[in-house]
C-alpha cells in the first residue's frame, strides 16, 4: 500500500469524488510503461518498452489505449515521451534495452509525431551506442534528448531533420530525466548516480554552465520528472518507490516526498491542473515468470 503525506492525505479526502477517475489502464499485462505525457486538457500519453506502443486516454477516460503502433525499423521499446502542445508535437525516445545492459544494440532514435493525428513528422538516429530516453521542449520547439549510454544531451532545433550533439560532462553519468524550468534552463539528473543537475543556456541558446544542485534528502533512482506550472519540480525516484515535489531556490533543492512506499519502480510523472500523474514501470517482472498485473496511470490530488 502507498503511504501518502499528511497534506496529500487531506487533499485526496478534500478532493474525493471531485475526481473524474483515480486511475487510467493502460493497454494490458504486457505494456511495462516507462514514460507519460499530458495535455493541458487532461489527455494521457503513454510510452510502451514492451509492446513499442505509444497509447493515449482522452480526458476522464478510464482506459488508456493503443494511439500509434509499433516501428518496424530500428529499436522499438518506448521511453520518454512529451507532448509538445505550443508546437503541436509528440517527442518519443526508441532505443534498445540491450544498451541499456551494456551490449550491443541498435542506436537510438528520436521520432516525433502530430500531437493531434499521431502521424509521424520526423525520425531522427542519434548514432550508435546510444540510448535515448527522455524529452523536453523549449517555447521554440527545440528539442532536447538525454542520451543514457553517453551521458549527453541532444538537440533537434526547429525545422531540423538531424540531431546535433548539444552537451556532454563526464559528470552525466546515467544522464536519464530532464525537464526545462521556469527560468529556462535544463534540469537533468542521473538514475544511478543520484545526482541532480541545472544546466544554463545563453540567450542564443547555447549551452551554459552545469552545476550540481544539493537536495536535502539523499535522491535513489531518479528518473521521470517534470516542472509544473506552479514552478515546481515533480520527480519519480524509482529506487525509493516515492514520488516528490521538488522546490529549487539557488542551487539547493528541498525535496518533499508526496509519497512514499509501495511504487512498483515509478519512473514518470505528469502534472494536470492539480493532479499528478504516475506510472509504474515494473520493471523486476520483465521477461521473468512473475505476473506483473495490470499497468496503471494514478491521480495524485494536489491542494
Amino acid at each position: 500500500m502507498r503511504v501518502l503525506t499528511g497534506v496529500l492525505l487531506t487533499s485526496l479526502i478534500a478532493v474525493g469524488t471531485a475526481q473524474a477517475v483515480d486511475k487510467v489502464q493502460i493497454g494490458d499485462k504486457s505494456v511495462f510503461p516507462e514514460s507519460l505525457t499530458s495535455t493541458a486538457d487532461g489527455t494521457l500519453i503513454v510510452g510502451s518498452i514492451g509492446t513499442g506502443q505509444i497509447f493515449r486516454a482522452a480526458p476522464g477516460a478510464a482506459r488508456a489505449d493503443k494511439w500509434i503502433d509499433a516501428v518496424t525499423e530500428g529499436p522499438t521499446a518506448v521511453l520518454g515521451v512529451y507532448a509538445d502542445e505550443a508546437n503541436k508535437t509528440l517527442w518519443a525516445c526508441y532505443s534498445d534495452l540491450a544498451l541499456f545492459s551494456g551490449k550491443a544494440g541498435k542506436p537510438s532514435m528520436l521520432r516525433s509525431y502530430d500531437l493531434s493525428s499521431g502521424a509521424l513528422k520526423i525520425a531522427v538516429p542519434l548514432g550508435d551506442g546510444t540510448f535515448c530516453n527522455d524529452i523536453a521542449t523549449t517555447a521554440d520547439g527545440t528539442a532536447y534528448a538525454t542520451d543514457t549510454a553517453g551521458g549527453q544531451v541532444f538537440r533537434v532545433k526547429p525545422g531540423a531533420t538531424a540531431a546535433e550533439p548539444f552537451f556532454k560532462d563526464a559528470a552525466l553519468a546515467s544522464l536519464d530525466g530532464l525537464s526545462v524550468g521556469p527560468d529556462g534552463a535544463l534540469y537533468l539528473n542521473g538514475v544511478s548516480t543520484g545526482k541532480l543537475f541545472r544546466l544554463t543556456m545563453s540567450t542564443d541558446g547555447a549551452a551554459g554552465a552545469l552545476t550540481e544542485l544539493k537536495p536535502s534528502a539523499p535522491l535513489k533512482g531518479p528518473d521521470g520528472m517534470r516542472f509544473g506550472d506552479d514552478g515546481v519540480l515533480y520527480l519519480a525516484e524509482n529506487g525509493a518507490a516515492q514520488i516528490d515535489a521538488i522546490a529549487i531556490a539557488g542551487d539547493v533543492a528541498t525535496v518533499t516526498p508526496l509519497t512514499t512506499g509501495g511504487w512498483d519502480t515509478p519512473t514518470a510523472v505528469t502534472k494536470v491542473g492539480k493532479t499528478i500523474w504516475v506510472s509504474e514501470a515494473k520493471f523486476s517482472k520483465m521477461g521473468g515468470t512473475e505476473d506483473p498485473g495490470q499497468f496503471w496511470a494514478y491521480a495524485l490530488p494536489l491542494n
